[in-house]
């Protein structure tokens, strides 16, 4: 059979052009969006007297039975199905004859794509912030577990300064906060409708466009035709917003692994989130978290073709626009199981306490030591030199920090008595950053409170 648009050509495509040019084998996935959007359209074309109203039913009941199909496993794909679009108006002109050629009237597969895609979006969007919910639900839960427990924090994977366990897990919580207020407002901005704004030029039938933004539950129509049908910058900023979860999710991914080696043997993971290797038999790796950090890449990637593909395209529709739907797809994909994934690893990681303080050096109260000569009134930067030569006398002669004797630490400044000793107490260390968004018991106190605010308003469904 000859394409639908086929009345202009003398011959048919060759097969390989067809395959080439044919998207069905990835936007079948938008067929309920096409069903939901078509079924939209048929009521406005009713109102636009296309349709009669018992056409209109007619229409409505087999784009349902179709939709059935499709759910089923039933919907059979035809040789000229070059797209999900012409494979369900097909169907349609099956099912119900001559009346069904009337569903494209005014309408052109520009706008039925940007439409589907944005239905499918909002979908995903809805679903990425309950799985984004579910995962801080987790972190907040281990953070509160973890509250007591102090480790040893990292710059440049060096020690630094001594913080709360359940302090690091909140930084997750918080990051993932804002991947979902990107998640919100990119929300808004995917909430504009396209249908109704023809191949190009805004359709030639008097569609009421307010109708098909209420059947569609949408917020607003498009204003312009032609920025309708071409642009797709929602999707890269729905990608972007995926890859950037992605990224947090790899950082955390990337401490947790170092965490679980043996030299740092801080965390294991469960053996459902963990692989063995085909050799060597005492091997528990941690997969789970390497497969993220690897899928960030793809992520990116998705990212980096959409943009890519964009960059060079003229107004309005070009073919290349077909090839926005497998990134969108995979990073929807990728977004999803990684989320799901890393949630189970977090709901089931057990924190080795006894390990966490075993390898810490003394130096990491450096900072300590110099806070406690800026209260006995030392300029910070003369405190911050001091410190260091105390630093380096001690690693020239094999000492730790609370190994100088009175008269060692005498020599170096007079400031130095006998309270110096004190400051090596890692419950100190931590309760001495008691500033809002710090480490101490109070401050980690106050981000859990906020966490349960945040995540009960998203039970409650408020932003």
């Amino acid at each position: 059979m000859p394409k639908l648009w086929g009345g202009r050509f003398t011959q048919s495509v060759s097969k390989l052009m067809s395959e080439f040019n044919d998207s069905l084998p990835f936007d079948k996935r938008l067929w309920k969006e096409e069903i939901e959007a078509s079924t939209a359209y048929s009521a406005a074309l009713a109102k636009a007297g296309i349709f009669t109203k018992s056409q209109q039913a007619k229409v409505a009941r087999a784009l349902r039975e179709i939709g059935n199909e499709f759910a089923a496993g039933r919907f059979r794909f035809k040789p000229e199905d070059e797209d999900i679009h012409t494979a369900i108006e097909r169907r349609l002109v099956e099912k119900i004859g001559e009346t069904g050629k009337k569903i494209h009237t005014g309408r052109s597969r520009n706008e039925q794509v940007a439409t589907d895609e944005r239905i499918f979006l909002k979908s995903a969007i809805a679903q990425a912030g309950v799985l984004i919910r579910e995962l801080q639900s987790a972190v907040r839960d281990l953070a509160a577990d973890t509250a007591d427990d102090i480790l040893p924090s990292y710059t440049h994977l060096q020690q630094a300064q001594l913080v709360r366990l359940g302090h690091y897990f909140m930084a997750l919580f918080f990051m993932l906060e804002d991947d979902y207020r990107r998640l919100e407002d990119l929300e808004v901005r995917m909430d504009v409708l396209p249908l109704g704004s023809g191949a190009v030029a805004g359709s030639t039938v008097r569609i009421d466009r307010n109708l098909l933004k209420r059947e569609l539950s949408f917020s607003e129509l498009s204003p312009n035709s032609i920025a309708a049908v071409s642009d797709r910058g929602f999707i890269t900023d729905f990608l972007f917003v995926a890859a950037q979860t992605l990224i947090h999710l790899s950082r955390f991914a990337e401490d947790l692994i170092m965490w679980s080696s043996t030299e740092f043997a801080f965390v294991e993971l469960d053996d459902a989130y963990s692989t063995g290797s085909s050799m060597m038999p005492q091997k528990k790796n941690p997969d789970s978290l390497e497969l993220i950090r690897g899928k960030v890449a793809r992520s990116i990637s998705d990212l980096t073709s959409l943009l890519t593909l964009q960059k060079g395209l003229p107004l309005t529709y070009a073919k290349d626009l077909q090839e926005d739907k497998e990134p969108m797809f995979d990073s929807v994909d990728t977004l999803f199981s990684s989320l799901r994934v890393f949630t189970g690893v977090i709901s089931t990681l057990k924190v080795k306490r006894a390990n966490l303080m075993r390898n810490t050096d003394d130096s990491i109260y450096a900072t300590d030591v110099a806070d406690y000569l800026v209260e006995k009134g030392m300029p910070f930067r003369e405190a911050h030199k001091v410190v260091g030569k105390l630093v380096l006398t001690g690693t020239q002669n094999g000492k730790k920090l609370r190994e100088f004797s009175p008269e060692d630490l005498k020599a170096i400044s007079s400031l130095f008595d006998g309270n110096y000793y004190r400051i090596f107490n890692p419950q100190k260390s931590v309760e001495g950053h008691d500033v809002y968004g710090g480490t101490s018991s109070k401050r980690l106190k106050e981000q859990l409170d906020l966490a349960d605010k945040i995540l009960s308003r998203r039970k409650a469904g408020r932003r």
